[in-house]
């Protein structure tokens, strides 16, 4: 018996490992002179009464071969339209990670207007940016930043 659960145990492990990666979907949806901000659609779903989108700040001018960017998880809760950031990731120029930042702050009200108002009204109100998508950060620098 005990031969079997270690091969069901292996057989899951290889499974697990041969799974695919988390779809992402990246979409443009807010942009300043200097910052282009694109969400991850396939975050926007709730779990236990709380949505926790990924988002990025994109520099708006640059190469097509420089990655650099922000990602940010922002919690949502539509009940009381409160948010946090939860952490915070920066990448080089390489794409490679740089610094990450884990955020314990405390729930505060959404602003209803900008960034994080356009983000509640993702994962509150079913809304979603238009516009063309892109499968990752890098396919959207290279596709000329989303223009």
């Amino acid at each position: 018996m005990r031969g079997i659960a270690k091969l069901t145990v292996l057989s899951l492990g290889i499974l697990a490992a041969a799974s695919p990666v988390a779809a992402e979907t990246w979409t443009r949806f807010s942009a300043s002179d200097s910052i282009i901000y694109i969400v991850d659609q396939d975050t926007l779903t709730a779990t236990d009464g709380v949505t926790n989108v990924r988002f990025a700040r994109i520099p708006a001018k640059g190469d097509a071969t420089d990655l650099s960017h922000e990602l940010e998880e922002v919690a949502i809760r539509c009940s009381d339209g409160q948010s946090r950031t939860v952490s915070t990731v920066t990448h080089g120029p390489d794409g490679a990670e740089t610094d990450r930042y884990a955020d314990e702050s405390d729930w505060d009200a959404t602003p209803s207007g900008g960034v994080y108002g356009g983000l509640k009204a993702f994962a509150c109100e079913d809304m979603r940016p238009q516009g063309k998508s892109f499968q990752t950060i890098a396919a959207f620098v290279a596709n000329g930043r989303g223009d």
